[in-house]
């Protein structure tokens, strides 16, 4: 065992968790009922991003010790993860299913947080357990909202704040948990109430109004996390947490921090220029400072449910200023107190979205640096495209279309040989959002991972072929665009020589027409624009969505909103309109 075990702590040091896994898990046949050796199995899958793996490791340990602390607590960090992982479920529930699927899952975070409770009280200095518990605690935000219950109740929980606080006190090291504690003061910032003095908050030249304590412990916190991370990405908050409240001096320094700890290629560097722009004399921008204002709200990296709903109604109303309403009104019409209202205005801006999709802005990319589900996706395709006759001609990033998605995408192109078929792959997958976020996941059918390969030929003449697997998109374009939907076992073989029979068949039928060539990255993001142009004209001329297309989107809340998303997208489509006329 010795030799093996040491070999593992060897490995484990210098980072090399393959064979770390492959020396415990020799460690593990002689002695396969010590729980720590399945412990230390479980650390390196994670570190191989294998998290379902992993937790069948921490179930091991449990079986073996049940009051292993630190396994008890990442067993509730990883619940949910194979469930996330099924593709099989493809059925959406009913409404008697979903609501015994709420009362399921309210009673399962009950039941992890008893089981976090047990944990800290075996291991009163276990940081991870504290810190997950204050999570937890705190993801009852979104059930609480889903209740009715205001927001500065929803966002003041001192349980789950005292929680975090003795997390902190134990780890004070620990750079994800002040991460954490930092972007709630930022949150409660802005939630001052009427009548408050003016000595108690800061009112930016926008017209919002920030807690002046809450604002100076949020940048207490960023900077702490700056000096414990020694990279760009605190001073970045900081920078435009203070570039919000006007500060722009302060915010100048920050973005200056950040930049001169970002390498001389780094590709964020622009876009912290253009940042750092905004705050230059004093501040003094015009609508574009506004609209860059709202999207800083933006959560950044791959956002949950809850921060999609923000981002969704920011997107909007930033570009609602930068065609001149005032930012007030662009806000209230994207943020209203109605809950339905809110939700309404919500869909109708997602639905806007896909009439007004923003340019791709094609970058070619390392597939290394994607999560491991979007690259597993992407060779196994290329693979399979390569077997029917397609080359490769980049892994590609949408970067124009990033802000709107929420979370970065590995895009596969490939084309044949004279590039006239171009076949474009990619595969997302929800984070887990805790009980609240799965649940609005759940109704609207997005609780999977969806994968997509689809096959597009675009002709001079106006002819657009598009040949896909079935998916959940409830949008079609009519006879401009000629979509077949094949099912999801079709082979990919399959799908491209259908792909390649309508093509021939469109070809013999206009001998005239010539297809835009897919030859490289470049000519695709043409297309793409080209076919951008054309749906978002199918998209206005019937109202951006018609009502086949409303009711499988809403399916059982139809009655409800359906009447309130055609009433925001009346309002908030000419913000969209007037800025393709201009």
């Amino acid at each position: 065992m010795s030799s093996h075990f040491d070999s593992f702590k060897a490995a484990w040091q210098r980072a090399d968790y393959t064979q770390a896994l492959a020396h415990v898990d020799a460690v593990i046949l002689e002695r396969p009922q010590v729980a720590v050796l399945h412990w230390y199995r479980a650390n390196c899958l994670l570190r191989l991003d294998r998290p379902v793996e992993a937790l069948v490791a921490v179930n091991r340990v449990l079986a073996l010790n049940p009051d292993h602390a630190p396994a008890l607590v990442k067993q509730v960090e990883l619940d949910g993860i194979d469930a996330v992982a099924d593709e099989t479920v493809d059925k959406e529930p009913t409404r008697a299913q979903a609501a015994a699927l709420e009362r399921q899952w309210r009673e399962r975070r009950q039941h992890q947080m008893t089981q976090l409770r047990r944990a800290i009280t075996l291991d009163p200095t276990l940081a991870d357990g504290y810190f997950a518990l204050s999570q937890l605690s705190r993801a009852g935000f979104m059930e609480s909202m889903l209740d009715g219950a205001d927001v500065e109740s929803a966002l003041r929980n001192d349980e789950a704040d005292a929680l975090l606080d003795q997390a902190i006190a134990l780890d004070p090291a620990r750079v994800e948990f002040l991460g954490v504690r930092a972007e709630q003061h930022r949150l409660r910032a802005i939630v001052v109430q009427d009548g408050a003095p003016a000595g108690e908050y800061v009112e930016a030249v926008t017209g919002m109004r920030y807690l002046r304590t809450e604002i100076e412990a949020a940048l207490a916190d960023f900077a702490e996390c700056a000096r414990l991370d020694g990279g760009p990405r605190f001073p970045l908050h900081a920078a435009r947490l203070l570039h919000e409240i006007g500060r722009y001096d302060q915010a100048l320094v920050e973005y200056d921090r950040a930049l001169a700890l970002l390498p001389p290629d780094a590709p964020q560097r622009e876009h912290v220029l253009n940042l750092r722009r905004r705050s230059e004399n004093g501040g003094r921008g015009e609508r574009e400072d506004f609209a860059q204002l709202l999207e800083s709200v933006i959560p950044s990296g791959d956002r949950n449910q809850q921060d999609d709903m923000v981002a969704t109604a920011m997107l909007g109303a930033a570009q609602a200023v930068r065609r001149g309403q005032r930012l007030d009104v662009a806000l209230a019409a994207r943020m209203p107190e109605s809950p339905d209202d809110l939700l309404a205005a919500n869909i109708a801006e997602g639905i806007l979205n896909v009439a007004y999709e923003a340019p791709p802005n094609l970058v070619a990319v390392d597939a290394a640096t994607f999560p491991a589900y979007q690259r597993r996706y992407a060779a196994r395709q290329r693979r399979a495209l390569a077997a029917a006759g397609l080359h490769h001609i980049a892994d590609a990033e949408a970067t124009g279309m990033t802000p709107t998605l929420g979370q970065r995408v590995l895009l596969g192109f490939h084309a044949d040989a004279d590039g006239a078929t171009c076949a474009i792959t990619f595969v997302l997958r929800p984070k887990w959002p805790g009980v609240g976020g799965f649940l609005l996941l759940l109704l609207s059918g997005k609780w999977k991972k969806h994968p997509l390969t689809e096959c597009i030929s675009h002709f001079d003449d106006g002819g657009y072929l598009i040949t896909q697997y079935d998916n959940i998109s409830p949008f079609g374009y009519g006879t401009v665009v000629d979509i077949e939907r094949l099912p999801r076992s079709t082979s990919v073989a399959a799908l491209v020589e259908r792909h390649r029979q309508r093509v021939a068949a469109y070809r013999q039928a206009h001998p005239q027409a010539r297809a835009f060539v897919a030859g490289d990255l470049a000519a695709i993001d043409a297309n793409w624009r080209r076919g951008q142009i054309i749906k978002r004209d199918y998209r206005r001329s019937i109202g951006y969505i018609g009502d086949d297309e409303l009711r499988r989107m809403l399916g059982a809340q139809y009655e409800r909103y359906a009447s309130r998303v055609r009433q925001k997208i009346v309002e908030l489509a000419p913000d969209r309109e007037e800025a393709v006329v201009d």
